[in-house]
C-alpha cells in the first residue's frame, strides 16, 4: 500500500473515532452524567381552552444517574379563566437551573343556545306566534342571551306548512352558534265546520250497555259490532289474547290516576286515557308524562255533555266544539296533534252522533266490560274479582281512576293476565283490518 493510501485510511479512521467521541460526549451530556439536566415534558408551547383544567405535563431533572424531579419548584402566572399568554417556570434551585413553558389560553368554543319548549313547535293558522324564548351561554363571556339574533322572516302564520326560525349569537372571540326551531303552522281544529246533513240518521239517544262475559267468552252489547264498524266504532278488539285497559277521567276531586299510571309503567303496560279538555288543560305536566310513557291520551269531550242532545242543526257547532276544543287544548299542551280517538261521555250515543264524529275523522270506542266502580269504598279484592271473572279475548275494560279499588287491583290483575298469556294494548291499535 502506498504511503498516500495509508494516510487516507488513517484519516477516515480518525474521523470515525472523532464522531464516536462526539456522540459519547453528547450522550453523557444529555444523560446528566457530568452536568445537571432539566427538561420539559411535552411541548414548549401549549394551547388550552379557557375555563378548563390545565394538566401540566411537568418537567424532569437528572444528574449523575439520579432523578431530582421531585426537587423542581414550579412558578406559574397561569390564569385559566382569562385569555392570554402565560409562563410556567420550572426551577432546580440546587443546581441553579431554570426552564420555562408558554401556555396560551384561547377561546375556540362557540356559545350554546337552548330553545325553550324544544326545537319544534306546532301553532295554529291565522294565530299569533309567540316565541317561547331561549337562553345562550358562553364558556368565557357567560350569559350572552341578549346578543342572540332571531330571524323569523320565513314564518307565515297565514299559510299551513313548516317554517324555520334561526337563532344566532357570536361571542367576543368571534365564535358563532346557530340553532333552528321548526314551526309547523297547522289548521286550527276549532275552525272546523261540519256541513249539517244528518237528519236522515236516527238520533234516538241510548246509553251503552253490554252483557257480561260468562266463561270468558266474547260478549254482545247495545249495538252489533258490524253496524258499529261502519261508523269506525268498536266495543271489542280482535279475537286475540289482548286486553285494552281504558280509563275515563273528567277531573274528580279524588283520583288515583297517577298511582294507576305508576303501576302500569312498572308492568310495562300501555293504556288508553279518555280525558276531558279541562283535565288536559289543568294537568299539562302529567299529560306530557303520559304521552312520553307511551300511553294514549284520547278525547272525552269538553263539558261531558250527552252528545246526542247536540246532534241537530241548531247545536251542531256546539257538538263540534266539544271535540275540537279538546283537540286544540291537547295540541297546545303536548305540541303535537291529538289522535282522533273518542269516547262518548257516559256512553251516551246515537247513530247520528256516531256519524258526526266519524265525519270529524274520529273513531269511537265503547267497552265490553265495566262495573259500578264510582263508589269510593270498592275494595281492591272486589275490583280484582270482577276484572278476573269477566276477561275475554279483545276485551275493552272501562275503569274510573276515582276508585281506589281499581288502583289496588291493577297490579295483581296485570300479573294474572300475563300468566294466562294475555298482552295489553291501546285502543287505537284496533281497526277494521284486524277484525
Amino acid at each position: 500500500m502506498s504511503k498516500r493510501c495509508k494516510w487516507t485510511v488513517y484519516g477516515i479512521i480518525g474521523a470515525i473515532m472523532m464522531l464516536l467521541a462526539l456522540g459519547i460526549i453528547k450522550l453523557l451530556f444529555f444523560s446528566g452524567l457530568f452536568w445537571p439536566l432539566l427538561e420539559l415534558k411535552g411541548d414548549q408551547t401549549i394551547e388550552m381552552e379557557v375555563n378548563t383544567i390545565f394538566k401540566d405535563p411537568g418537567a424532569t431533572a437528572r444528574f449523575r444517574f439520579s432523578d431530582y424531579s421531585d426537587e423542581i419548584s414550579v412558578n406559574s402566572s397561569l390564569n385559566t379563566s382569562k385569555l392570554g399568554e402565560y409562563t410556567i417556570r420550572y426551577t432546580l434551585k440546587k443546581y441553579d437551573k431554570e426552564i420555562s413553558r408558554n401556555v396560551k389560553v384561547v377561546d375556540t368554543s362557540a356559545p350554546s343556545i337552548q330553545l325553550k319548549q324544544g326545537s319544534t313547535m306546532r301553532v295554529f293558522e291565522n294565530g299569533t306566534f309567540t316565541d317561547p324564548g331561549y337562553s345562550a351561554m358562553d364558556n368565557y363571556d357567560g350569559d350572552v342571551s341578549q346578543q342572540v339574533k332571531v330571524d323569523a322572516s320565513d314564518l307565515n302564520m297565514k299559510q299551513q306548512g313548516k317554517y324555520e326560525i334561526i337563532y344566532t349569537v357570536n361571542d367576543s372571540s368571534g365564535n358563532r352558534a346557530e340553532v333552528k326551531r321548526i314551526v309547523e303552522v297547522c289548521q286550527d281544529p276549532t275552525t272546523m265546520k261540519v256541513h249539517y246533513q244528518h237528519d236522515s240518521y236516527d238520533n234516538t239517544a241510548e246509553e251503552w250497555w253490554f252483557r257480561k262475559s260468562e266463561n270468558h267468552e266474547r260478549t254482545t252489547a247495545a249495538r252489533d259490532a258490524k253496524m258499529l264498524e261502519t261508523y269506525d266504532a268498536y266495543y271489542l278488539g280482535p279475537d286475540e289474547k289482548t286486553i285494552y285497559l281504558t280509563f275515563d277521567e273528567g277531573g274528580n276531586n279524588i283520583t288515583y290516576i297517577k298511582e294507576i299510571v305508576g303501576v302500569l309503567n312498572d308492568n310495562d303496560v300501555k293504556a288508553t286515557f279518555f280525558l276531558t279538555r279541562n283535565y288536559i288543560k289543568d294537568n299539562p305536566e302529567f299529560i306530557n308524562e303520559l304521552v312520553a310513557d307511551g300511553h294514549l291520551v284520547a278525547n272525552h269531550s269538553w263539558h261531558h255533555y250527552d252528545m246526542p242532545t247536540l246532534a241537530n242543526a241548531n247545536d251542531i257547532d256546539k257538538f263540534v266544539s266539544e271535540i275540537t276544543e279538546t283537540e286544540k287544548t291537547y295540541m297546545e299542551v303536548v305540541g303535537e296533534p291529538m289522535k282522533k280517538v273518542f269516547r262518548f261521555p257516559k256512553g251516551g250515543m246515537s247513530e247520528r252522533a256516531l256519524k258526526i264524529t266519524q265525519d270529524l275523522g274520529y273513531s269511537n270506542y265503547f267497552w265490553s266490560h265495566a262495573y259500578y266502580d264510582y263508589a269510593e269504598d270498592v275494595s281492591g279484592e272486589e275490583a280484582l274479582k270482577t276484572l278476573v271473572d269477566h276477561y275475554h279475548n279483545g276485551a275493552i275494560y272501562l275503569l274510573h281512576p276515582s276508585n281506589k279499588g281499581n288502583y289496588l287491583a291493577m297490579d295483581p290483575f296485570i300479573k294474572y293476565m300475563k300468566k294466562q298469556g294475555y298482552s295489553f294494548a291501546t285502543v287505537d291499535t284496533i281497526s277494521k283490518d284486524q277484525k
